[in-house]
Protein backbone atom coordinates (compact mmCIF):
# COMPACT_ATOMS: atom_id res chain seq x y z
CA UNK A 1 0.00 0.00 0.00
CA UNK A 2 0.89 3.28 -0.38
CA UNK A 3 2.32 5.17 2.99
CA UNK A 4 4.17 9.02 3.15
CA UNK A 5 7.08 7.41 2.86
CA UNK A 6 6.44 6.45 -0.45
CA UNK A 7 4.18 8.93 -1.97
CA UNK A 8 2.49 7.53 -4.91
CA UNK A 9 3.25 7.70 -8.39
CA UNK A 10 1.09 6.67 -11.37
CA UNK A 11 2.18 6.30 -15.21
CA UNK A 12 0.30 6.02 -18.56
CA UNK A 13 2.98 4.80 -21.34
CA UNK A 14 1.57 4.51 -24.66
CA UNK A 15 3.16 3.82 -27.92
CA UNK A 16 2.66 6.41 -30.73
CA UNK A 17 1.49 3.98 -33.21
CA UNK A 18 -1.36 5.61 -34.04
CA UNK A 19 -4.52 7.16 -31.87
CA UNK A 20 -5.79 6.09 -28.72
CA UNK A 21 -7.81 2.72 -28.31
CA UNK A 22 -10.64 1.95 -25.79
CA UNK A 23 -8.11 -0.61 -24.40
CA UNK A 24 -5.92 2.10 -23.91
CA UNK A 25 -8.24 5.03 -23.07
CA UNK A 26 -9.44 2.80 -20.55
CA UNK A 27 -6.36 1.77 -18.86
CA UNK A 28 -5.05 5.12 -18.76
CA UNK A 29 -8.69 6.32 -17.27
CA UNK A 30 -8.07 3.48 -14.16
CA UNK A 31 -3.96 5.17 -13.58
CA UNK A 32 -5.26 8.56 -13.54
CA UNK A 33 -7.39 7.77 -10.85
CA UNK A 34 -5.77 5.91 -8.94
CA UNK A 35 -3.27 8.41 -8.90
CA UNK A 36 -5.73 11.16 -7.79
CA UNK A 37 -6.91 8.76 -4.78
CA UNK A 38 -3.68 8.07 -3.37
CA UNK A 39 -3.23 11.94 -3.59
CA UNK A 40 0.07 11.02 -6.18
CA UNK A 41 1.22 12.28 -9.45
CA UNK A 42 0.16 10.89 -12.76
CA UNK A 43 3.10 11.00 -15.31
CA UNK A 44 2.82 10.08 -18.90
CA UNK A 45 6.23 8.85 -20.90
CA UNK A 46 5.80 8.35 -24.14
CA UNK A 47 7.19 4.91 -25.77
CA UNK A 48 8.47 6.29 -28.81
CA UNK A 49 11.26 3.80 -29.57
CA UNK A 50 9.95 1.91 -32.50
CA UNK A 51 10.27 3.94 -35.17
CA UNK A 52 9.13 1.47 -37.71
CA UNK A 53 5.87 0.94 -35.92
CA UNK A 54 5.48 4.90 -35.40
CA UNK A 55 2.66 7.03 -37.10
CA UNK A 56 3.17 10.24 -37.22
CA UNK A 57 1.24 13.13 -35.48
CA UNK A 58 0.40 10.09 -33.05
CA UNK A 59 2.03 10.98 -30.49
CA UNK A 60 0.59 14.94 -30.55
CA UNK A 61 -2.60 12.99 -31.21
CA UNK A 62 -2.60 10.87 -28.23
CA UNK A 63 -1.91 13.85 -26.18
CA UNK A 64 -4.80 15.62 -27.68
CA UNK A 65 -7.39 12.55 -26.89
CA UNK A 66 -6.08 12.43 -22.98
CA UNK A 67 -6.85 16.39 -22.29
CA UNK A 68 -10.15 15.95 -24.05
CA UNK A 69 -10.99 13.33 -21.63
CA UNK A 70 -10.00 15.72 -18.82
CA UNK A 71 -6.53 13.63 -18.12
CA UNK A 72 -3.90 16.13 -17.04
CA UNK A 73 -0.74 14.93 -16.27
CA UNK A 74 1.41 16.69 -13.17
CA UNK A 75 4.83 17.07 -14.94
CA UNK A 76 6.75 17.37 -18.71
CA UNK A 77 6.05 14.38 -21.20
CA UNK A 78 8.86 11.95 -20.76
CA UNK A 79 9.83 11.04 -24.41
CA UNK A 80 11.62 7.73 -24.47
CA UNK A 81 13.93 8.50 -27.15
CA UNK A 82 15.60 11.60 -25.74
CA UNK A 83 17.05 8.39 -23.42
CA UNK A 84 18.97 6.93 -25.97
CA UNK A 85 22.04 7.91 -24.33
CA UNK A 86 21.15 7.03 -20.58
CA UNK A 87 20.67 3.75 -22.30
CA UNK A 88 23.33 3.36 -24.19
CA UNK A 89 25.64 3.92 -20.65
CA UNK A 90 23.85 1.61 -18.63
CA UNK A 91 24.13 -0.93 -21.71
CA UNK A 92 28.24 -0.21 -21.15
CA UNK A 93 27.88 -0.73 -17.55
CA UNK A 94 25.73 -3.89 -17.83
CA UNK A 95 28.15 -5.33 -19.98
CA UNK A 96 31.27 -4.22 -17.89
CA UNK A 97 29.45 -6.05 -14.99
CA UNK A 98 29.53 -9.22 -17.20
CA UNK A 99 25.23 -9.13 -16.54
CA UNK A 100 24.31 -8.96 -20.60
CA UNK A 101 25.57 -11.27 -23.48
CA UNK A 102 25.27 -10.76 -27.51
CA UNK A 103 22.98 -13.13 -29.08
CA UNK A 104 22.37 -14.16 -32.16
CA UNK A 105 19.14 -16.36 -31.88
CA UNK A 106 15.91 -15.64 -33.97
CA UNK A 107 12.67 -15.75 -32.96
CA UNK A 108 11.91 -19.21 -34.89
CA UNK A 109 15.16 -20.69 -33.08
CA UNK A 110 13.45 -19.73 -29.26
CA UNK A 111 10.25 -20.75 -29.95
CA UNK A 112 11.71 -24.20 -31.35
CA UNK A 113 12.91 -24.41 -27.64
CA UNK A 114 10.06 -23.18 -25.76
CA UNK A 115 9.98 -19.40 -25.63
CA UNK A 116 13.05 -19.13 -22.94
CA UNK A 117 17.16 -18.48 -24.14
CA UNK A 118 18.83 -21.60 -22.93
CA UNK A 119 21.87 -19.56 -23.08
CA UNK A 120 23.65 -21.99 -25.33
CA UNK A 121 24.20 -19.47 -27.81
CA UNK A 122 26.17 -17.24 -25.81
CA UNK A 123 28.03 -14.95 -27.87
CA UNK A 124 31.58 -16.14 -29.13
CA UNK A 125 31.93 -15.11 -32.89
CA UNK A 126 31.87 -12.12 -34.92
CA UNK A 127 30.91 -8.27 -33.37
CA UNK A 128 30.35 -6.85 -36.67
CA UNK A 129 27.20 -9.22 -37.27
CA UNK A 130 23.98 -7.93 -36.03
CA UNK A 131 23.27 -9.53 -32.50
CA UNK A 132 20.74 -9.00 -29.56
CA UNK A 133 21.91 -7.50 -26.19
CA UNK A 134 19.88 -9.79 -23.31
CA UNK A 135 20.15 -9.86 -19.75
CA UNK A 136 21.49 -12.82 -18.39
CA UNK A 137 18.99 -13.39 -14.97
CA UNK A 138 20.20 -15.06 -11.90
CA UNK A 139 18.44 -18.39 -11.77
CA UNK A 140 17.29 -17.42 -7.96
CA UNK A 141 15.77 -13.80 -9.79
CA UNK A 142 12.74 -13.79 -7.87
CA UNK A 143 9.88 -11.04 -7.34
CA UNK A 144 6.64 -11.27 -5.13
CA UNK A 145 3.85 -7.99 -5.05
CA UNK A 146 0.65 -7.40 -3.75
CA UNK A 147 -1.72 -6.31 -6.92
CA UNK A 148 -4.81 -4.88 -5.63
CA UNK A 149 -7.09 -7.02 -7.66
CA UNK A 150 -5.39 -10.32 -7.70
CA UNK A 151 -3.45 -10.19 -4.22
CA UNK A 152 0.04 -11.59 -3.63
CA UNK A 153 1.82 -12.75 -6.93
CA UNK A 154 4.75 -14.42 -7.36
CA UNK A 155 6.73 -15.03 -10.38
CA UNK A 156 10.37 -16.65 -10.76
CA UNK A 157 11.78 -14.73 -13.75
CA UNK A 158 14.19 -16.90 -14.51
CA UNK A 159 12.39 -19.79 -15.12
CA UNK A 160 8.91 -18.10 -16.53
CA UNK A 161 10.50 -15.24 -18.52
CA UNK A 162 14.43 -16.34 -18.86
CA UNK A 163 17.14 -13.69 -20.56
CA UNK A 164 15.28 -10.87 -21.46
CA UNK A 165 16.03 -8.68 -24.99
CA UNK A 166 17.52 -5.13 -23.70
CA UNK A 167 18.56 -3.92 -27.26
CA UNK A 168 17.42 -5.30 -30.20
CA UNK A 169 19.00 -6.67 -33.23
CA UNK A 170 17.78 -4.04 -35.28
CA UNK A 171 19.65 -1.47 -32.80
CA UNK A 172 16.77 -0.18 -31.21
CA UNK A 173 16.07 -0.63 -27.58
CA UNK A 174 13.85 -3.11 -26.20
CA UNK A 175 12.50 -2.33 -22.48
Amino acid sequence: MVSPATPYIGRFAPSPTGPLHFGSLATAVASYLDARHYHGQWLLRMEDIDPPREMAGAADLILQQLEIHALHWDSKVLFQSTRSDAYRETLKQLEADGLIYRCHCSRQQLKERGGLHPRRCTYTGNPDKPHALRLAVADESEINYTDLFQGQQHQHIKQEVGDFVLHRKDGLFAY
